[in-house]
């Protein structure tokens, strides 16, 4: 869940992997372009939608959700200046279910940052590995989560 940690969208329940891929030449700002993988389907209907999140993988954090399919090799997305020329990503599908987290590996002094499924932004502090957060989460942040990783989110 590493490359998921993000402080504007929420990333705990992503559904699988819809597309693989890297950036080309032309990915500016919110523009997207793909160097390969085509956003479109053969038969013409989109393999990404509005909504879904597109997850920059050669730098965490880094995923925006995807406000229009332009062309089967360009998308735009939300948040501008997230993705550069060569970077790797993944098209997850939107969802907004919350999950309990367990927390698999933890370090010294260890902080987790979440989003409640209320709306709540909190920080705990001292979380213990190999335990369940009886908590809702539909976003972990990376800002002011340390030393905690091996998250999984069940649902």
């Amino acid at each position: 869940m590493a490359n998921l940690l993000s402080d504007s969208e929420d990333t705990v329940n992503l559904n699988d992997v819809i597309l693989t891929g890297t950036t080309a030449a032309g990915t500016t700002g919110t523009t997207v372009v793909s160097a390969a993988n085509t956003f479109i389907g053969t038969d013409g209907k989109n393999k990404v939608n509005v909504g879904d999140l597109v997850v920059n993988t050669s730098s965490t954090p880094k995923a925006s959700r995807i406000t229009a399919v332009v062309s089967d090799t360009t998308v735009t997305v939300q948040t501008t200046g997230l993705f550069g020329t060569s970077d790797n990503f993944n098209v997850l599908s939107k969802s907004t279910e919350p999950a309990v987290l367990f927390v698999g590996t933890v370090g010294a002094s260890p902080t987790l940052k979440v989003r409640t499924m209320g709306g709540d932004d909190i920080t705990l502090n001292n979380v213990v590995q190999g335990t369940f957060l009886p908590i809702q989460v539909k976003r972990v942040y990376n800002t002011g989560t340390s030393n905690v990783s091996d998250i999984i989110a069940l649902f």
